[in-house]
């Protein structure tokens, strides 16, 4: 048995994700902000308008300041069978005492940014409401200095948007709050807001699919919510991948992703392909009836709070009764602890058996706290398959001793369940950046990893290049015409954000690792 080992932290997410006191309270402030403040109500008879057109009809409810900037001064809302339109570059200032609701079809696809900001945005305004059964497109929208956006519609797809800089208005923990339904968001980066970026009801059965996002420092209020912060999901799957969440070490109660099912509703989750780094914790799969895929996620460096009592680990998994996750090819680096394990949770993080099989590949190195490293502490009593992974990428020649080191199990505490984790891998895998397939991607970076100097292929013509660090700091750019190969240069190591975007303002990003 090790000296000196503590148990594991609990890791949940807040309780309070979206109940229905608080948005009663909301509601009824709605309300009165009704009965006692002007307000304008589209007609309700079918018909499309522009901001341009409402100027006209809306009684100084919206004015225009310029041809392409436009002010409300009161509530508006957009009756259920009426549309907005905004398809051309512009600015949608909103008064601190008004708020915007969407009952209709919301369809904005500007040329290169619309803007829906504050008038006053040391103020904030009070917030956007789609209400059920609104039908709302957005692209390339910004939305920032406002109170929070609450999505009641399970009719919702935001691709290039940003979010920034909300505060709870409209909602009650978070820049945006879903309701229920399988929901779009891609290409959506969510900065700076005082709560949770995203969060979801947890009696409710929402399934975002989140792809190719960029969460950055969110959480500015520093509360016990972590940037993405999803209740179940119900029959359907939520889907995270493929996106970047960066946390601001200041903001030490602030975590990563939790999907989490606190009522024991129906929930499954596909986690897959994410980088998530400087968060109270990385990962954490809470509650019970939950099934839950785990893969190919960088998850390094998540210890702002510096407590292994209450966080730190990189995959934390916890329930009371079922919670069933496969984990697989993720890398695991300079957490607290590597993957911690509780109560019941059923956990397959390598298989070789032909029902249950898994390839493993997880690679763990430098997770520990108090002088003692932790790539896995099973405080469970079930047996954990766990065969090739790569125990410690620092020593890849780590052999069956050495392995056993730095697994908490049965070994450790007799009444915890035994870690199978022989056969060793190979810790030949997984080097944190994303591998060639078979199908060309459309934007290529090689050598990845390299030392400064990479060559940018595209399949489609490219007008700008950006590089952002794990701070999310803007650290390069250059515009067309972009041809390989381009020189990163006097870059320090580590991990970078590399964003291309076309002239049509479709944007792709890669994962880049300077050694």
């Amino acid at each position: 048995m090790r000296s000196g080992v503590i148990s594991p932290p609990n890791e949940k997410p807040t309780t309070m994700t979206c109940t229905s006191r608080p948005f009663l309270s909301i509601a009824l402030g709605l309300i009165f902000a009704h009965v006692t403040n002007a307000q304008y109500t589209t007609p309700g008879t079918g018909l499309s308008y522009t901001l341009a057109d409402l100027v006209a009809i809306s009684g100084g409810v919206i004015t225009s300041t310029s041809d392409t900037s436009y002010l409300q001064t009161t509530d508006f809302t957009l009756a259920a069978t009426d549309t907005l339109l905004i398809d051309e570059d512009l600015t949608w200032a909103v008064a601190s005492s008004a708020a915007i609701n969407i009952f209709g079809s919301f369809i904005a696809s500007a040329p290169l940014q619309a803007v829906i900001t504050a008038d006053e945005p040391a103020l904030h305004h009070q917030g956007i409401r789609f209400e059920d059964g609104s039908h709302i497109n957005l692209v390339r929208v910004s939305i920032t200095d406002g109170g929070g956006i609450k999505c009641l519609t399970n009719d919702l797809m935001l691709a290039y948007c940003t979010i920034t800089n909300q505060a709870p208005n409209a909602t009650f923990g978070a820049a945006l709050e879903l309701s229920d339904g399988k929901v779009y968001l891609h290409h959506v980066t969510f900065e700076d807001n005082e709560m949770a970026a995203i969060s979801s009801a947890a009696n409710g059965a929402a399934a975002p699919q989140i792809t190719d996002c960029v969460f950055l420092h969110n959480g500015s209020a520093n509360t016990n919510r972590p940037q993405i912060n999803l209740g179940p999901s119900g029959t359907d799957t939520t889907l995270i991948r493929d996106n970047t969440v960066i946390g601001d070490p200041a903001n030490t109660l602030v975590g990563g992703i939790a999907f989490s099912s606190l009522l024991g509703n129906e929930g499954h989750a596909v986690i897959d392909s994410n980088t998530v780094t400087d968060n109270r914790y990385g990962i954490a799969v809470i509650g019970n009836n939950i099934s839950s895929t785990i893969a190919h996620n960088i998850i390094a460096d998540n210890n702002t709070q510096g407590d292994p009592n209450l966080g730190g680990s990189g995959i934390n998994l916890n329930s009371t009764t079922t919670n069933i996750s496969v984990v697989s090819g993720n890398t695991i680096t300079g957490n607290l602890w590597g993957i911690t394990l509780q109560g019941t949770v059923t956990t397959n993080l390598g298989d070789t058996t032909a029902t249950n099989y898994n390839p493993g590949g997880n690679a763990f190195a430098n997770n520990g706290n108090g002088g003692v490293i932790y790539a896995l502490y099973n405080n469970t009593p079930n047996p954990v398959p766990a065969m090739n992974n790569c125990w410690d990428l620092d020593n890849p020649s780590i052999d069956s001793t050495a392995a056993a080191a730095v697994i908490f199990d049965v070994a450790d505490i007799g009444t915890l369940g035994q870690v199978f984790f022989m056969p060793l891998g190979t810790c030949d895998i997984n080097t944190g950046v994303d591998q060639a397939t078979p199908t060309e991607p459309v934007i290529t970076v090689f050598p990845n990893p390299s030392n400064g100097q990479v060559r940018i292929t595209s399949k489609l013509p490219i007008e700008t290049v950006t590089l952002f660090n794990a701070n999310g700091q803007l650290v390069r750019t250059q515009r067309d015409p972009v041809k390989g190969p381009w020189t990163l240069g006097n870059l320090g190591t580590g991990l970078y954000l590399l964003k291309a975007t076309t002239p049509a303002g479709v944007e792709y990003t890669q994962r880049i690792v300077v050694e």
